[in-house]
């Protein structure tokens, strides 16, 4: 079975910000966490500048002794194209100088446009050195251009009590008797690896709330373009220090990518705003919408990324794309180009990115997805949805599907849909979804037992749930009744009893709980059990 509703539908990207975005709500104030990971060596960043001579096309730093870091990058004033710009740098670590290296100049990982977010600058990827307390750095242009403003930034990310082993956060498994999506995969949370929420304002408060695409299409595969023999215990402190260069140095709201891999096959949660929900990243320029970008940590021109790397990258995908039911076999439109769903940076541009090494493995990679998704969608929802008329009249899945405490749900553009072994499929559609948002699945009413309908009195709509219903009329409003109040309502009659429709929602009372209605009140009264009509 084909992933996509409709094999016809060309698929097109589209920005914009989400209607729903339950981790991070719209209504949530702009004060940032202060980070609760503690440091017991604090994060220091200091940035050089590169002096050049009037008239050359080549600029220069040298500091022999500098506070210690452990990763350096270079950056300049934002360029449309950096691809004539060469940039080298060697470092001093315990007196000795180590080779010059140079350091890929990257100017398509980031936002669409320079204005898209933050005050970003053009530079090179940042480059993990471990432990240097000295640094000389040099750029040159091939083109005659002349560069202006060039810093080298020397971060030191520091060093916490988790870095030894972060802990991991995982999805339980799912109950039996139900094909289910593929599961999130074991996973190192940003607060678990150190990340310093406080630095999303760095570039300005819009950065605070995370930006939303409409949905998830197609994945990019990304390489850091770093060292391939970091240790198991580094992995944290360099992401701390990715992080950490992304925001300061290259001026982006956040990490540029959704998610890391290391060699070590752990996978670490990437750019904030919530892993499960289509966060536009900076990873791939203008095809960061309706994408999500994996960065394996390593330079893969050099070497091949372990096995262990890429089966946690396949893991990943297969989570992200099984839950937005899309095929790692199909094609995609994505900014006016037809690629393939699993693509690597390269295929964008002319680019480096994901190396040779890892490129090569892109059709193991899609192959291995596939296996991991059981070759086809075959889930409740799914097949709810496809009912319906696919996407054509849910909108494309915004929320992919996933798990609630009783069943599971995905919420697509135009209506959310849930399941449960108890309730059965049934979608949330109109005001009825607003408000049944704010109350959440596994709130007062419980799941769905049917779709809307037109009321036994004329000019009202109701829909039944598990542990109750919602009456909604011009006059009266969108109003819940639930739980023992709902079962007195339903047996006078409901919204054709003498009582006639709810004009409030349940409050407290002393006895216990009241609601009123058109006609009356029942009240709830916790001393005896029982509800009572007046």
């Amino acid at each position: 079975m084909s992933k996509t509703f409709s094999p016809r539908l060309a698929l097109t990207a589209g920005t914009g910000l989400a209607l729903f975005v339950p981790l991070v709500p719209a209504s949530a104030p702009a004060v940032l966490p202060v980070a609760t990971h503690t440091a017991t060596v604090e994060p220091t960043y200091e940035e050089l500048p590169l002096r050049q001579g009037p008239g050359t096309t080549y600029a220069a730093a040298a500091a022999p002794q500098t506070k210690p870091f452990g990763l350096v990058g270079v950056t300049w004033p934002y360029r449309k194209n950096s691809a004539k710009v060469e940039v080298k740098v060697r470092v001093q670590r315990s007196g000795a100088w180590s080779a010059w290296e140079r350091l890929p100049v990257e100017d398509d990982h980031g936002p669409a446009t320079a204005t898209t977010e933050g005050r970003e600058r053009s530079g090179t990827e940042p480059y993990w050195v471990g432990d240097a307390n000295g640094v000389e750095a040099s750029l040159t242009t091939l083109d005659g251009t002349t560069v202006t403003g060039a810093k080298v930034a020397l971060i030191n990310p520091g060093v916490t009590a988790l870095d030894a082993e972060p802990p991991l956060t995982e999805e339980p498994v799912e109950a039996e008797g139900s094909r289910a999506p593929y599961p999130m995969p074991a996973m190192v949370s940003r607060r678990n690896w150190g990340a310093d929420e406080r630095l999303r304002t760095h570039n300005g408060t819009a950065c605070a709330r995370p930006k939303y695409t409409g949905t998830v299409q197609a994945a990019f595969v990304h390489h850091t373009a770093d060292r391939n023999d970091y240790t198991r215990t580094q992995v944290t402190a360099m992401v701390r220090g990715m992080y950490a260069y992304h925001v300061k140095s290259r001026g982006w709201c956040d990490l540029g990518y959704n998610f890391l891999v290391d060699r070590f096959g752990r996978a670490f949660e990437g750019r904030y705003g919530g892993a499960q929900l289509p966060v536009l990243g900076a990873h791939t320029g203008a095809f960061n919408a309706n994408s999500f970008g994996v960065s394996l940590i390593g330079n893969f021109e050099k070497v091949a990324p372990s096995q262990a790397a890429l089966e946690t990258t396949a893991r990943i995908i297969a989570w992200k794309l099984d839950a937005n039911y899309r095929s790692p076999l199909a094609t995609v439109v994505l900014a006016g180009k037809r690629l393939h769903t699993i693509s690597g940076h390269l295929d964008t541009k002319a680019t480096a990115c994901p190396g040779k090494n890892l490129y090569t493995r892109l059709p193991w990679l899609r192959q291995r997805t596939n296996i991991l998704m059981s070759k086809s969608v075959s889930t409740e929802i799914y097949r709810f949805a496809k009912n319906l008329g696919g996407f054509r009249v849910t909108g494309q899945p915004f929320w992919g599907e996933h798990r609630t405490k009783t069943g599971r749900a995905t919420y697509f553009s135009r209506r959310d849909v849930f399941w449960s072994v108890a309730s059965g499929t049934h979608s949330v559609v109109g005001s009825f979804r607003t408000r049944y948002r704010k109350l959440g699945p596994d709130g007062l009413l419980g799941l769905p037992t049917g779709e809307y309908r037109i009321g036994r009195i004329s000019g009202s709509k109701l829909q039944p749930f598990q542990n109750g219903g919602l009456y909604w009329s011009k006059r009266t409003g969108m109003r819940p009744v639930a739980g023992l109040i709902h079962r007195k309502y339903a047996a006078l009659g409901a919204e054709r009893s003498r009582l006639g429709l709810p004009i409030t929602d349940m409050y407290t009372v002393k006895e216990g709980l009241r609601q009123k209605f058109q006609r009356g009140t029942l009240t709830f009264n916790k001393r005896y059990g029982k509800v009572f009509v007046t």
